[in-house]
């Protein structure tokens, strides 16, 4: 058996010699490759350039062109600082794997590999990655990634001497410098129109945005790997309420919800069937802090507001959980999502992902309801006030049919598939809606476990629930979501948030109505000492001050703790 291997490694071998292999110095294979990911692995920049400066139209084809020329000069300066021989070739098979790569899920989900990006793909869990492989991703890659790639390590690089390798290389620099200056000067107007007009640009250069963006979160965890986590609020403490009924208080941390498809926020299809029945406040303008869970979900609970989030600085710091531990109120986070993304590092936690529940699991996930499941028991439990954070799976695509039990499946025909652009639209809202149908009557049986609460053992209840990010569908040729927040549709950071209280809760119910229809932002830094907004009890329930961006007195923490909220 070992000789007809070996056999078989040196006929193969031997057949791979007489394969015509191409020839040339380094500035020869420098300049083909420049070329391959200039035209192949940035379509999804040309496509917006052509759409944004009519290259299409004859007038602004020598712009067209002298924008070509520029982006290989400059892809051949890019591969000419690893001109050295045992490093040349690696790192153009990198560039253009990575360039593939990202090739394919810029222009099949139109996202923005950027360092946000990166951290999603770091802290992504395998049933979410699972549901990006696909065929078509294997073909890209294959075609655009794969072959080129043996094609350069088959290549056969003539090496001079070092003296005249460093005199060609000179020369390449030269030469590339000059094609990119002339190209530049030569259309110098419409090269500053287009790109300041469209700064967006730079996002879309591929390979080298991506390997920047990596580059930078890859850095940003080096430097806080021996940071430590600093207290926040360690002296925090709840007022003294006698004779005050105990408050449970129940966040459900949504994903990838939009509020465009919620029916109470004015959706065309009815896909809040039962909490429409509820005697709700629904908060209609409301926007997310991020467009990514990574981001979105810390910045929920840090201190920092959206535009001076910082999530490294988040992950070493404390947030609203530590407070209101360190303050007495139980904590616990539920989780049925890729993690708390460090939120829940110091609190109790349960992942349940992947539980054994042969009604709601099976062998890559779990519904939603499996975050029910056991929640009244460890309420009856808990002696105190107690805050519950639920985190859901929501309607995280691609895979959305995958996101609820089909006895959800109000809306048809849906697309089963991960690559929803080879899907009829309707097919994929439809597919969409159906999460959302789910998640209404998730929380509508949360909202019935906490209404049996009340009354059954007197506690003040209350449930408040908002999206960590939105989603695109399809408009504009984007899908999924973790377009940057500053270029990003509505549809990704519009997104819904509604409360429900027990008739016990302490706020007044009427003034809370009076501020659904006010913009609200999912980080709005609270002013300590200042009276609580509908709140006739300074001892409101706890952490919902945070919740509902009112502020409030229930935690007296010191000037220097500046807590924000989660709203």
């Amino acid at each position: 058996m070992a000789s007809k291997a070996h056999g078989f490694r040196a006929g193969l071998a031997a057949w791979l010699q007489r394969l015509p292999r191409p020839a040339s110095g380094v500035p020869g294979l420098t300049v083909v490759a420049a070329a391959f990911i200039t035209v192949f692995l940035n379509n999804v920049f040309w496509k917006t350039v052509i759409a944004e400066a009519d290259i299409g139209v004859a007038r602004h084809l020598g712009f067209g062109l002298a924008l070509a020329a520029a982006m290989v000069a400059f892809f051949v300066l890019l591969i000419s600082l690893f001109g050295l021989r045992y490093v040349f070739k690696p790192a153009v098979v990198m560039l253009l794997l990575v360039g593939s790569f990202a090739s394919y899920f810029m222009s099949t989900y139109g996202v923005v590999i950027d360092d946000t990006m990166i951290h999603n793909m770091l802290e992504t869990d395998r049933g979410e990655a699972a549901g990006l492989l696909s065929p078509a991703l294997i073909r890209h890659v294959l075609l655009t990634g794969i072959l080129p790639a043996l094609v350069v390590c088959f290549w056969q690089v003539r090496y001079r001497s070092v003296w005249r390798e460093t005199g060609v290389r000179a020369l390449t620099l030269a030469v590339a410098i000059a094609v990119l200056g002339v190209s530049v000067y030569s259309h110098y107007k419409d090269f500053a129109l287009v790109l300041r007009q469209n700064r967006e640009l730079r996002y879309l250069v591929n390979p080298t945005y991506p390997l920047y963006a990596a580059i930078e979160a890859f850095t940003q965890t080096a430097e806080a790997a021996d940071r430590p986590v600093e207290a926040l609020g360690t002296d925090a403490h709840q007022q003294t309420r006698a004779g005050a009924p105990r408050r449970v208080v129940v966040l459900v941390v949504g994903e990838t919800a939009r509020a465009a498809n919620f029916s109470l926020d004015g959706y065309a299809r009815n896909t809040n069937p039962r909490l429409g029945q509820r005697d709700l406040v629904n908060f209609t303008r409301f926007s997310s802090c991020g467009t990514s869970t990574s981001v979105s979900v810390p910045c929920m609970f840090s201190r920092q507001d959206r535009h001076n989030f910082d999530g490294t600085d988040a992950r070493y710091t404390e947030g609203l959980l530590d407070v209101l531990a360190h303050a007495g109120v139980n904590v616990l986070w539920r989780d049925n999502n890729s993690g708390c993304k460090g939120v829940c590092a110091r609190v109790p936690s349960q992942d349940l992902s992947h539980a054994d529940d042969p009604t709601l699991c099976n062998d890559e996930e779990c519904f939603d309801e499996i975050l029910l499941r056991g929640l009244e028991s460890r309420i009856d439990a808990t002696s105190g006030d107690l805050l519950v954070v639920l985190h859901q799976k929501g309607s995280h695509g691609p895979e959305y049919y995958k996101r609820y039990p089909k006895g959800y499946e109000r809306f048809t025909p849906v697309c089963e598939s991960n690559e929803p652009q080879n899907c009829d639209r309707q097919a994929i809202v439809n597919a969409y809606d159906n999460t959302i149908v789910y998640t209404d009557a998730v929380l509508d049986e949360l909202i019935a476990l906490l209404a049996r609460d009340a009354k059954r053992k007197g506690d003040a209840t209350a449930l408040f629930y908002l999206s960590d990010h939105g989603e695109s569908l399809g408009e504009d040729g984007l899908y999924l979501h973790g377009f940057p927040y500053a270029l990003a549709p509505s549809y990704q950071t519009h997104v819904p948030a509604l409360a429900w209280l027990s008739p016990t809760f302490g706020l007044d119910r009427d003034c809370l109505a009076g501020l659904a229809g006010q913009r609200l932002l999912a980080r709005q830094p609270l002013r300590y000492g200042a009276r609580p907004v509908c709140c006739p009890d300074p001892g409101l329930s706890p952490g919902f001050g945070y919740f509902s961006g009112l502020p409030r007195r229930e935690l007296r923490l010191p000037p220097s703790a500046r807590c924000s909220s989660a709203v």
